[in-house]
This record gives C-alpha cells, sequence and structure tokens, in this order.
C-alpha cells in the first residue's frame, strides 16, 4: 500500500510542471479591441476602429469616421478669415457640412505583439463630403446696385493610400490607448457642385456670375465651371493629401 501512494505521489509531481504548461498555453489572450478617436471629437468628428489581431504580429483594423450634417467646424473663424476679401465675404457664412471616412489598414506590430507596442500600418482611406449653401454673390445690373446670391452644394470624393506610425499601449486590464504618431497619406479627389435659380438669369446676369465662379482658386486642383441661364455646375478635380494623427481611447475583449 505504501509503495502504491509513493508511486502515485511520484507521479503526480512529474506530470505537474506539464498541467501547469498546459494551462499557461490555454491563457486566452484578448485579440480584439474597439476604439474612439478623443483628439477628433473637437472638431465634432466621431471615429471609430476595430481591431482583431489575427497573429502575434499582425492586426486587421477598419476604421469608420462620420461628422453629422451641420454648420462647419470653426465657421465663425472661416468668416473672419474671409472678410476682408470681398470676393469671398460671407461665402461660407450659411454653410453646411458632412461627412464619411472609411479606413481599413493593416498593422505590424514591431514590440510585444497581439496589438500592444509600436506599429506600422500601410491603409487605404475613402472619404466623402457632402457640402451645401456655399453662397456665391453677382451683380444684377451694371451699376452694381442690386445683387443676388446663388446657393452652391453637392458632394466630393476621395481616395488615397498611406503609412501609419504608431504605439499602442494597455491601461489596466481592459483598456488601451492608440497613439497615431504620425500617417500621410495621398490620392486623388473628384467633386461636382451645382445651384440652381429660382429664375431665368440674363445674359449679364451670367457673365457676373461667371466671372465670380472663375476666381475660385483651390491649390493643385483643377477647377472649372458651367454657367446657364437656370444656375451654374462646379466641377473640381485634383491631388488629395493629408496626415492622421491623434489618441483613441479602446477597449480590448
Amino acid at each position: 500500500m505504501k509503495k502504491s501512494i509513493l508511486l502515485v505521489a511520484l507521479l503526480l509531481f512529474a506530470i505537474a510542471p506539464v498541467v501547469a504548461q498546459t494551462k499557461n498555453d490555454s491563457i486566452v489572450i484578448p485579440k480584439n479591441n474597439f476604439k474612439i478617436s478623443l483628439t477628433s471629437l473637437a472638431f465634432k468628428n466621431i471615429q471609430l476602429q476595430y481591431e482583431r489581431s489575427v497573429s502575434k504580429r499582425i492586426g486587421i483594423v477598419l476604421g469608420y469616421s462620420f461628422i453629422p450634417s451641420g454648420a462647419l467646424p470653426f465657421q465663425k473663424t472661416i468668416n473672419d478669415f474671409t472678410s476682408d476679401d470681398p470676393e469671398t465675404q460671407g461665402i461660407f457664412e450659411n454653410a453646411t457640412l458632412g461627412y464619411t471616412a472609411i479606413t481599413p489598414e493593416v498593422r505590424f506590430y514591431l514590440g510585444k505583439g497581439y496589438g500592444k507596442g509600436f506599429y506600422i500600418a500601410p491603409f487605404y482611406r475613402n472619404v466623402k463630403y457632402d457640402i451645401s449653401n456655399i453662397n456665391f454673390t453677382f451683380d444684377t445690373n451694371p451699376t452694381g446696385t442690386n445683387q443676388e446670391n446663388l446657393a452652391v452644394g453637392g458632394k466630393l470624393t476621395a481616395n488615397s493610400f498611406g503609412l501609419q506610425l504608431g504605439a499602442q499601449f494597455n491601461l489596466g486590464k481592459h483598456f488601451i490607448l492608440d497613439w497615431w504618431i504620425v500617417g500621410p497619406h495621398y490620392g486623388t479627389s473628384d467633386g461636382s457642385f451645382q445651384g440652381v435659380t429660382d429664375r431665368d438669369l440674363n445674359a449679364f446676369e451670367q457673365e457676373e456670375l461667371r466671372n465670380q465662379l472663375e476666381d475660385i482658386e483651390l491649390p493643385l486642383s483643377d477647377v472649372t465651371s458651367t454657367v446657364t441661364a437656370r444656375g451654374a455646375t462646379i466641377k473640381v478635380s485634383g491631388p488629395w493629401g493629408g496626415v492622421r494623427s491623434g489618441i483613441s481611447l479602446g477597449y480590448r475583449f
């Protein structure tokens, strides 16, 4: 009997390390996290991200951001900036903006992995702007004593590719901090905007409106406009770029 007990004891001591190792190997590492950008909220921009770790060094991220349609962020500052130029004065006074963006990316972690440490992430970004009530003022008589406004609105779409550098850290057991250090991106944009009058414009009024639209200048972009008796159409195309940067707070699960 004593020999049997001794053998069982020796067997237990022998397999204990194996059992411990098995338990350690079965520890579940959180591979998902959901984040919201804190810095973008100042611009009324809600940016959300979902990340899934597919391996220790690789994570797949899908981002979605939007600005509900409303007054332009910092509209007063923009109006004050353009107030000294009679050609652009009041152009954005009643303007509204809506915005959506989808940003998939692949993260390659250089540190601890599984969503922790420094990373580099190539990404693609699709952005859509919905803009309305941009006012263009034109003369309706040769003396300039009477003017009318044409409210112009439309959509602009941009597609770009970039590379994000960042770092992600644990804040306790479940919360994380994601620091987008810098993420330059570059691509192309294309937009169409239209304004319709409630009456037919005469030849003089069309020419005045055409002169106003020809004064539009956007850096590195091609702007063409067409004026008819019932309004105007503006086409915009050209390069598109920017830099992603900010801080997000997330929850791991």
